[in-house]
C-alpha cells in the first residue's frame, strides 16, 4: 500500500520524473532573478494588465512586480470575462494594490456595450491619475450608450489640501484669475497626453487642464456633448497635437498655438478656428466644416498652403449647398492626401482631380469611395449629393510631376472608377509608380439606415445583400446597376489593369 502511494506521488511530481528538465528550469529562473528590478518592471509595464498579473506565477521574484508597473492599460476586449462588473472590479482592485509612486501611462478602454448611464466610477479613476502623476491619460467609453460626465472643477479641487483650495472659491467666477490659481496648485503638472472619448467634459474643465498642464503635448476630445466653446490660445509651448471631433453641441472653436503641428476637427460648420498656426502641417477634417474647406477654399488660404498631409472625410450634403468652387485650394506644400467620399454608383469622380491639380508636390493619394443607393421608401438618400459632378469634357488635363502612389478603396468595378484612374494616370504619367486597387468590400444593408440608403462596406460574413430594381431592400436580389460583389470587382480590376498600356506603372490588386 505504501509503495503504491509512493509510486503515485512519484508520477505526479514532474521534477522527479525529468531531472534534466528540472535543472533547466532552475537555470532559467536563476538567470531571470539576476535581472535588475527596473528592467523587470519595464517588461511588465509593456504588457496588458491581464498578462502582467499572470507573471506572478513565474517565481517569487515576479509575484509583486506588476504592482509597480508604470504603464497600466485596461481594454475590455482583451478580457475573457465579458461581465462588465467583474472588469470594473478588476480595475479598482489593481488601483488599490498598485504600489508605485507614479504612473507614466493610464489607458482605460471600454468598447463592449453598456446601457447603464451610472456605471463607470470616473471620479475614482481621475483621483488615481491625479495622485500617481500620470503623463498619458486616456479614457475611452465608446461602449457607453450615452455620455458620462467628467468630474466638475469643484470635485477635483476637493482632492487638494484645504489650505490650498480655500482661496480659490472666492475667485472661481473670475475668468482671468482662475488660470493663475490653478497653476499654483501644480495639478496634473506632469500630464503630457490627454484623450477622452464619449465623455462629457465642460468648457471650464478644458480651461482647467490648459491652465494646469503646463507641459501638455496632445489633447483629444471626441464625442462630448457638453463641449460648446473652446479656446486653445498660447502660451501652450508644448502642444503639438489637437483633436476635437463629434462634439455635437460645439458652437465656436479658436486655435492660436504657434507650435501646433497636427490638428483634427470633425464636426459642424463653424467660424474659421485657425487664427495663428504657423507650424501646422497635418490636418484632418470631417463634417460640415470639411465641406467648407473644399467648396470655400478662399476662407482657408491662410493656412492651406503650408499643409504637408491632408485628410478629408467628405460628408453627404444637400444638393442646394453643392456649388463648384471657382478657385482651387492652395495646397502648394501638400505631399500626402487621403479622401473618403460618398457617391452614387455611376456618378463621375473627376471633381476630385481638381485637388490633385492644386497640389503640385503631392506624392501619395488615397481615395475611398462609399456608395449610396436609392431606396423606394425614401428619396432622401438620392437627393444627397456629396460633391459636384464634372464630366470628362470639363475635367482639366494637367501634368503632375511628383505623384508616385495612388490607392483607391471601395472599388466595385464601375466605369466611373476606371475613368478617374485613367485620368489621374495620364496626368501623372511622368512620375506615377504604383496604383493600388482595393476590392475588399461588398454591398450590405445597414439596419439603422435602410430607409435612406444602402452603404458599400466590408462584410464579415461574406454575403452580398443587394437592393432590387423596385427599390425595396432585399437580401438576395441584385441592385439595379448590376450584380457587383467582391469577386466581380477583383476580376474587373484585373481586366482594367491588363488593358492599361503603361509598362512603367506597377498595379497592385487587393
Amino acid at each position: 500500500m505504501c509503495d503504491r502511494m509512493v509510486m503515485k506521488k512519484h508520477k505526479a511530481d514532474p521534477n522527479t520524473q525529468n531531472p534534466r528538465g528540472r535543472g533547466k528550469r532552475q537555470h532559467v529562473e536563476s538567470e531571470i532573478d539576476k535581472l535588475p528590478d527596473d528592467l523587470l518592471i519595464a517588461i511588465v509595464s509593456r504588457m496588458s494588465i491581464k498578462d502582467a498579473i499572470r507573471t506572478t506565477i513565474l517565481s517569487r521574484r515576479w509575484r509583486y512586480l506588476w504592482t509597480f508597473a508604470y504603464g497600466l492599460r485596461f481594454d475590455d476586449r482583451e478580457c475573457t470575462d465579458r461581465n462588465r462588473f467583474n472588469f470594473i472590479r478588476l480595475v479598482d482592485r489593481v488601483f488599490k494594490l498598485h504600489q508605485g509612486k507614479s504612473v507614466d501611462s493610464l489607458i482605460l478602454r471600454f468598447f463592449n456595450k453598456c446601457k447603464s448611464p451610472y456605471f463607470y466610477p470616473i471620479g475614482k479613476w481621475i483621483d488615481f491619475a491625479l495622485h500617481k502623476e500620470v503623463k498619458r491619460f486616456e479614457l475611452d467609453l465608446s461602449g457607453a450608450s450615452c455620455n458620462h460626465e467628467f468630474p466638475c472643477l469643484f470635485m477635483l479641487l476637493t482632492r487638494f489640501p484645504i489650505d490650498k483650495v480655500l482661496p480659490l472659491f472666492d475667485t472661481l467666477n473670475v475668468r482671468d484669475s482662475l488660470p493663475r490659481y490653478l497653476r499654483s496648485l501644480n495639478a496634473f503638472i506632469s500630464l503630457r497626453s490627454f484623450r477622452l472619448v464619449n465623455v462629457a467634459i465642460k468648457d471650464e474643465m478644458v480651461q482647467y487642464f490648459l491652465a494646469s498642464c503646463q507641459y501638455i503635448e496632445k489633447i483629444c476630445i471626441r464625442g462630448s456633448n457638453a463641449t460648446k466653446d473652446l479656446e486653445f490660445v498660447d502660451p501652450l509651448p508644448y502642444l503639438k497635437v489637437l483633436e476635437i471631433s463629434e462634439c455635437c453641441n460645439i458652437q465656436s472653436l479658436v486655435i492660436s498655438v504657434v507650435n501646433l503641428v497636427s490638428c483634427t476637427y470633425e464636426g459642424r460648420k463653424i467660424g474659421l478656428p485657425f487664427k495663428k498656426v504657423p507650424s501646422l502641417s497635418e490636418l484632418t477634417l470631417g463634417g460640415g466644416f470639411c465641406g467648407s474647406f473644399v467648396y470655400e477654399p478662399n476662407k482657408h488660404s491662410s493656412y492651406s498652403a503650408q499643409l504637408v498631409k491632408l485628410v478629408l472625410n467628405i460628408p453627404h450634403v444637400s444638393a442646394l449647398s453643392v456649388i463648384v468652387p471657382r478657385e482651387l485650394p492652395q495646397l502648394y506644400a501638400l505631399k500626402r492626401m487621403e479622401l473618403s467620399v460618398m457617391s452614387h454608383v455611376g456618378r463621375s469622380l473627376l471633381f476630385w482631380t481638381s485637388l490633385i491639380e492644386a497640389s503640385p508636390q503631392l506624392q501619395e493619394l488615397k481615395i475611398k469611395i462609399i456608395y449610396l443607393l436609392r431606396c423606394s421608401s425614401s428619396t432622401i438618400g438620392w437627393n444627397l449629393l456629396p460633391f459636384p459632378e464634372v464630366t470628362s469634357a470639363e475635367a482639366n488635363m494637367f501634368d503632375h510631376k511628383n505623384l508616385k502612389v495612388i490607392e483607391m478603396g471601395g472599388y466595385c468595378g464601375c466605369a466611373r472608377e476606371d475613368e478617374f484612374l485613367v485620368h489621374v494616370c495620364k496626368s501623372a504619367a511622368m512620375s506615377l509608380e504604383t496604383v493600388i486597387i482595393d476590392t475588399d468590400c461588398s454591398y450590405y444593408c445597414d439596419p439603422e439606415c435602410s430607409s435612406f440608403f444602402v452603404m458599400y462596406k466590408l462584410r464579415v460574413d461574406g454575403k452580398v445583400p443587394m437592393v432590387n430594381e423596385g427599390g425595396t431592400t432585399r437580401r438576395e436580389e441584385p441592385i439595379e446597376y448590376g450584380d457587383l460583389n467582391q469577386f466581380d470587382a477583383k476580376k474587373h480590376a484585373e481586366r482594367f489593369t491588363s488593358s492599361f498600356r503603361s509598362s512603367e506603372i506597377k498595379f497592385v490588386i487587393r
